[in-house]
């Protein structure tokens, strides 16, 4: 089954947001800054600085995808970024994400800009890991070092 995704408004903004919160209660690595969050949604859901994607169910937001325009600090050209792709944990059984793929990989043509994704992975995101390897060319690999407040289980 394909899912639409549509572009999320300034009237989507508290669904999106409480919609983050989820997101970031599962997968969170840093502490939540609700000014900053409400602030980054708000220019995303305007088009100022990026766009949201959205899936929307009879009871609410079901999955959402960010891209926003950047550069790496060695050039000027510029890309896509994904700052977040998420599905709602009761809709992970489904094509829900690959619809949220499809989405970037469609905002990435019409604009003629590469797309960069990545995950920042726990225990929790593994599965999200493997999807990204059957949908993209492996461009590289996140790690981290010294942080006390990622919640990632003792292997040993």
């Amino acid at each position: 089954m394909e899912y639409r995704v549509r572009i999320a408004a300034p009237e989507d903004e508290a669904d999106v947001h409480a919609f983050l919160k989820m997101m970031h209660e599962e997968n969170g690595i840093f502490e939540w800054d609700d000014e900053k969050t409400r602030e980054f949604i708000a220019r995303a859901t305007s088009r100022r600085y990026g766009v949201i994607g959205v899936i929307e169910g009879e009871t609410g937001l079901e999955g959402m995808i960010c891209l926003v325009p950047d550069q790496l600090w060695y050039s000027s050209d510029w890309f896509l970024n994904e700052v977040f792709n998420f599905v709602h944990p009761d809709f992970r059984r489904s094509t829900r994400a690959k619809g949220l793929i499809a989405f970037a990989k469609n905002i990435s043509d019409e604009m003629n800009l590469p797309l960069i994704l990545g995950v920042v992975s726990n225990y929790r995101t593994e599965a999200k890991v493997k999807l990204y390897e059957r949908q993209f060319p492996k461009a590289g690999a996140f790690f981290m070092y010294n942080n006390s407040s990622m919640r990632v289980p003792n292997h040993g």
